[in-house]
């Protein structure tokens, strides 16, 4: 009951933010007050706003159901933000919150989260009938979030950022994946990182139907490249790789990659 008491308590006026924190939350501050904040020059302000530019060793998640879903997978918040509201640890003006928020319409809580960081061991290791994506150059942060939630659909063993690709945990990513980067490792790598593991690796072709290209992905332990549409991966994973395309129409030359890897890794998944 006391998280619904608090909620009551504030609901005048913020109705809508109130309605959609959840106990999670709210109970971070049942033992203490919130903290206003209204000037830029406030550490937390400056800090949340460096998480959002930079997220090297902080990252910023948007909206009372993802920062929630953080929680309740065991990630614990530096700080919680709400706007205009004191149902958080701290309670920004309007004016300062919406300053940082990500999207055109706001969800009126943020969250503050250590940068999750996982060894390259963990997602190369031992585990047997697991494809681990890898992207090479994929410079869309939407696209790499989406394939975020792809390796999580498809149970992948995790994700490695090859060297040019957008950040994982970028705004941007975070919310394209929607909420699947909580539970999918997410590493960096180098290409040799890849060679020494030996592993077997596979590369998506940047068209298709391309002459002695695998028309069926790998099922088992393996990795998984996928380049941009416009070059494909490097000619350095290209020689060291098996090449698998997707059977298409001639109507169309290539396919976006996320399109690509959702296809791939749904053909893996049903046949292992």
């Amino acid at each position: 009951m006391l998280g619904n008491v608090q909620i009551a308590d504030h609901a005048v006026g913020e109705a809508a933010t109130a309605s959609l924190m959840s106990f999670s939350i709210i109970s971070r501050r049942a033992f203490y007050m919130s903290v206003a904040i209204t000037s830029r020059q406030n550490p937390w302000f400056k800090r949340v706003r460096d998480a959002l530019r930079e997220h090297r060793d902080e990252i910023v998640i948007e909206g009372p159901k993802f920062v929630d879903d953080a929680m309740r997978a065991g990630w614990k918040p530096v700080a919680v933000f709400s706007k205009g509201s004191s149902s958080s640890d701290f309670s920004l003006s309007p004016e300062l919150f919406d300053s940082l928020a990500d999207t055109k319409s706001p969800q009126n809580v943020l969250g503050l989260f250590a940068r999750p960081t996982f060894s390259l061991s963990s997602v190369l290791g031992p585990r047997s009938s697991v494809v681990v994506v890898a992207l090479d150059g994929v410079q869309d942060p939407g696209n790499v979030g989406t394939i975020v939630r792809l390796a999580a659909a498809f149970d992948c063993g995790g994700v490695l950022l090859l060297p040019g690709s957008a950040d994982a945990y970028s705004p941007k990513a975070i919310r394209a994946s929607v909420g699947a980067v909580l539970s999918v490792p997410v590493v960096n790598a180098s290409v040799r990182d890849l060679i020494r593991s030996e592993i077997p690796i596979w590369s998506a072709a940047p068209i298709a139907p391309l002459s002695g290209a695998a028309a069926w992905p790998p099922q088992s332990r393996s990795i998984l490249v996928l380049g941009s549409e416009g070059r494909g991966v490097s000619d350095e994973i290209a020689q060291v790789s098996t090449l698998v395309s997707i059977p298409m129409s001639s109507r169309v030359e290539s396919l976006n990659v996320a399109a690509s890897a959702a296809i791939l890794l749904a053909r893996s998944y049903e046949l292992r």
